[in-house]
């Protein structure tokens, strides 16, 4: 490595000029010159309202993209993270409670905590059992029978037996109990508290009304909704009949405070859902009632096609119908809505279907066997995939990407990815 050589070079003085030496400044000018700031200056120092306007903008920006990813992105595969066995029989009927798991069938009930740990179990034998679940209370009745079991998240309550061959029961609250029996061409509405004591009786002849086909029961059981077919001039018609059994609707006849005719229209099914709102499901549109004494109409929304499935839950609702594209080809529209009316969805899928329903979480839940699909609120379809065995039921995890999977054998904990 070669030495470094530094040169100096002389200059000469005289090639350096002074033009001007600087001036002292005047007293004016150092009162006019913008004073030094000092340390408790400049920890008050607020910087420019625009700035903090900037990064405002940013971080909303930031959150609006990671919404959106959340929304539309697919996921196509799973990771199972568990697995706990099961020995059940083809009959099971599985539901989703307070982040355990209800299975019931003709020979009793179950709860269960998700891996299988036994919580409380009740043994009857129905013929066709159903079940309604209302806050802490589950009620199992056999539809065309004549017993009805009431219990809690706690076990065992009560069971009604009945002389009269039940048609639908409902459970509010606080463990009343409504039941719509039916006999010959008579039928009767029956409501018990949860002791099992009778608080309300009445009946329903054909030649007056007609045939009660669905029934809805308030959350706090102070309201009753009948859907009524009967013939009217000649033509199918039903009537909805609204019940009231506060002291305002003790003041009407048979405490009926409001009830709507539709000639020429089948409504198959009523429901009370969020804050006591009812809704009516009729073959060729939806009835959104408000929650007032005379039960008034928020919304009535027609549907053009004929709907093949209706879902719900408390807040929202749908309908799978079948509509023809100009080509000829036939495919299935999702739609659905909030209890205000409003359409969050309408849109085609391809996925053929068993099952339809809305689950905890507002995700639409479509099964055909061991097909899976998942749609969010917004459309989207968010998971597909086809396990290796039939899925009876899917119940949303703790996170918004872990699902438990009721199968055949097993239940699992999976984590889609």
């Amino acid at each position: 490595m070669e030495a470094a050589h530094f040169f100096f070079v002389r200059v000469p003085m005289e090639e350096f000029k002074i033009i001007k030496l600087p001036e002292s400044n005047t007293e004016e000018e150092s009162e006019e010159r913008e004073p030094i700031l000092t340390k408790k200056q400049l920890d008050d120092y607020e910087p420019p309202k625009k700035r903090y306007l900037f990064l405002f903008i940013i971080i909303i920006a930031i959150i609006i993209s990671i919404i959106v990813i959340h929304i539309i992105t697919v996921y196509e595969d799973c990771e199972i993270e568990k697995t706990w066995d099961r020995q059940d029989s083809a009959e099971c009927n599985y539901y989703g409670f307070k982040n355990n798991l209800i299975k019931y069938s003709g020979d009793g009930i179950f709860y269960t905590s998700i891996d299988g740990t036994l919580i409380w179990n009740y043994t009857y034998d129905m013929t066709n059992p159903c079940i309604d679940i209302c806050k802490d209370y589950i009620l199992v009745y056999d539809k065309k029978g004549t017993e009805v079991d009431l219990f809690s998240s706690k076990g065992y309550v009560n069971t009604i037996s009945t002389t009269t061959p039940i048609v639908e029961a409902k459970v509010a609250s606080q463990g009343t109990i409504g039941l719509l029996l039916q006999e010959n061409a008579t039928s009767y509405i029956q409501l018990f508290d949860k002791e099992g004591s009778i608080l309300v009786s009445g009946e329903i002849h054909p030649e007056n009304r007609g045939y009660p086909i669905s029934m809805a029961l308030s959350s706090d059981a102070t309201r009753l909704l009948l859907s009524v077919v009967g013939v009217n001039e000649g033509e199918l018609s039903t009537e909805l009949i609204f019940y009231d059994f506060t002291s305002a609707g003790r003041a009407e006849e048979d405490n009926i405070v409001a009830s709507y005719n539709y000639i020429g229209a089948l409504i198959p099914k009523v429901d009370y859902v969020d804050k006591d709102k009812a809704i009516a499901f009729c073959d060729s549109k939806i009835l959104i009632f408000n929650n007032n004494l005379k039960a008034t109409i928020a919304k009535e929304i027609s549907v053009k096609d004929e709907m093949k499935t209706v879902f719900y839950n408390d807040s929202y609702f749908g309908y799978v119908c079948e509509r023809a594209l100009e080509n000829g080809e036939v495919v299935n529209e999702l739609n659905l809505y909030n209890l205000y009316g409003f359409k969050m969805i309408s849109k085609e899928i391809e996925d053929s279907y068993d099952q339809i329903s809305i689950m905890d979480n507002n995700e639409i839940l479509i099964k055909n066997g061991n097909e899976v699909s998942i749609y969010n609120k917004q459309g989207f379809r968010r998971f597909n995939y086809t396990f290796d065995e039939t899925v009876y039921e899917i119940i949303p995890g703790a996170t918004s990407r872990r699902y438990y999977l009721i199968g055949d054998t097993s239940t699992e904990e999976i984590y889609i990815k």
